[in-house]
């Protein structure tokens, strides 16, 4: 769907720095929707109204960040959980600080963020929140050849985490006008990538990379009224992989 769909609408994107997260604030700006990008590194981000520096594994932080781009904008549509990322550390050399830091950026985060923005989303009887998971959170890791090995079970783990949380939020608030939910991402063309990951897509059934616009369109759609029947879903953008 394209067009102003998004008119008016004030959306939050945490990781909006990032390659997907910049695509997401990207699309949903051109459907007409006022974006307050979050993320840990500060950076100008093209056509966000409002760029805000926060750790979103810190609870205080993610309160007081929405907090702010309410106060700001008086109103708060739509969340997009996009922070996060992960290591390729295997399970038994996986350490307590590594398995913790992976579970708070990819799940904690969101769940901090989605808590501070339900109340306002309530208040006002709608609202869309989609979280970015992965299809290593569905099908326990995505392989690569020549690298280490899968996606580290700490991100798997912290992913498929996200996907409950979706789907339990989906359907708690789903009678009070608040869709809850989630893509699952196969390789996308980002900095990892590019270090050298090959992801073996000539056996896809799409055999291409992900393209990061790929992603946020899917994301656009969640948000958008095209979608106002949907909700607790995992769509799975990744070219056939874990169908």
């Amino acid at each position: 769907m394209t067009g102003n769909d998004l008119d008016g609408q004030v959306a939050i994107v945490t990781g909006g720095v990032g390659h997907i997260g910049r695509a997401i604030t990207s699309v949903l700006t051109e459907r007409g929707a006022r974006v307050v990008v979050v993320d840990l590194i500060g950076a100008e981000v093209a056509n966000a109204v409002l760029a805000l520096v926060c750790d979103v594994t810190d609870s205080s932080a993610a309160t007081a960040t929405v907090a702010e781009a309410y106060c700001l904008h008086e109103r708060i549509d739509i969340l997009v959980n996009c922070a996060g990322g992960g290591a390729r550390t295997g399970f038994v050399d996986l350490t307590d600080h590594v398995w913790f830091a992976e579970l708070n950026k990819n799940l904690s985060g969101a769940f901090f963020f989605m808590r501070a923005v339900l109340p306002y989303m309530l208040s006002a009887e709608t609202g869309a929140i989609v979280n970015v998971s992965s299809i290593s959170g569905v099908i326990g890791g995505l392989p690569a050849k020549g690298s280490d090995g899968r996606s580290g079970p700490a991100y798997a783990a912290a992913k498929a985490g996200l996907i409950g949380l979706t789907k339990w939020a989906a359907r708690e608030y789903g009678g009070r006008g608040i869709r809850v939910n989630a893509i699952a991402p196969g390789p996308v063309l980002t900095s990892a990538v590019m270090h050298g990951y090959d992801y073996g897509v000539e056996d896809y059934p799409i055999p291409r990379m992900g393209r990061t616009r790929d992603m946020a369109e899917t994301v656009a759609f969640l948000c958008s009224p095209a979608s106002s029947y949907i909700t607790g879903e995992v769509v799975k953008v990744s070219g056939g992989v874990g169908m």
